[in-house]
């Protein structure tokens, strides 16, 4: 099976490769544990290759994403690719753009090779209902699946892999991420929960390394 880099050499070892071509993986975690820095690196990573990449942000503007950004050396690159293959697009959901309507936005995208949605909180949020909101989510994911490679941003509380509605199972995989009290030190850890199409060891913690130089996963297994 064709695999796309994360951007992340030590992942891309334990999904043997990289994310499983045209699939949407759910990418999940706690307020701080590097959900929107991980999401940048995955595209920056397929821009430099020449593909196209989009991040479409239903709450930070472009200037924001870019702020934060700004203190991993490794992430310093992106301004290179702004306009050119990788876009920046900020939808504000409100009353003009409904999460019926935002679908159908997504659903007119041209191909893309690597996207980037942060997050489906938002979504959920401006859902009449939570049977909508699942309607509307699995006609999403359909239209990413044909689109290209997508990571699925999702907040969530305490040991959640998802909001608690089902995105989990909706998507082809699911990276969480959270802190763990090590030695009295909060430590980010990741984990894969589920993977289609992979061989990898579920739910063991990594150590996430997110530092002005960059963003790495150690080798050691925290158990």
């Amino acid at each position: 099976m064709n695999r796309v880099s994360t951007g992340i050499t030590r992942l891309d070892k334990l999904t043997g490769g990289g994310f499983p071509k045209e699939t949407v993986i759910l990418l999940s975690g706690g307020a701080g544990t590097g959900k929107t820095l991980l999401g940048l690196n995955f595209l920056l990573e397929g821009a430099k290759k020449g593909e196209k990449c989009c991040y479409v942000s239903l709450s930070e503007t472009q200037d924001e994403l870019l702020r934060a950004a700004k203190g991993i050396k490794s992430l310093n690159d992106i301004k290179k690719y702004l306009g050119k293959n990788l876009v920046i697009e900020h939808i504000p959901l409100g009353e003009n753009i409904t999460l019926k309507k935002f679908v159908e936005i997504i659903g007119m995208y041209p191909k893309i090779d690597r996207l980037v949605i942060d997050n489906v909180n938002k979504l959920l949020i401006f859902a009449e209902n939570k049977n909508l909101y699942r309607v509307y989510l699995t006609e999403l994911v359909n239209h990413l699946k044909e689109m290209g490679s997508t990571l699925l941003i999702c907040e969530t509380k305490e040991e959640q892999i998802d909001s608690g509605n089902n995105e989990a199972f909706e998507c082809d995989g699911v990276i969480n991420l959270s802190f763990l009290d090590l030695e009295e030190k909060p430590t980010r850890t990741l984990q894969i929960t589920k993977m289609r199409y992979t061989i990898f060891e579920p739910r063991i913690r990594h150590e996430l390394i997110i530092n002005e130089k960059g963003i790495a996963l150690k080798e050691t297994k925290i158990i």
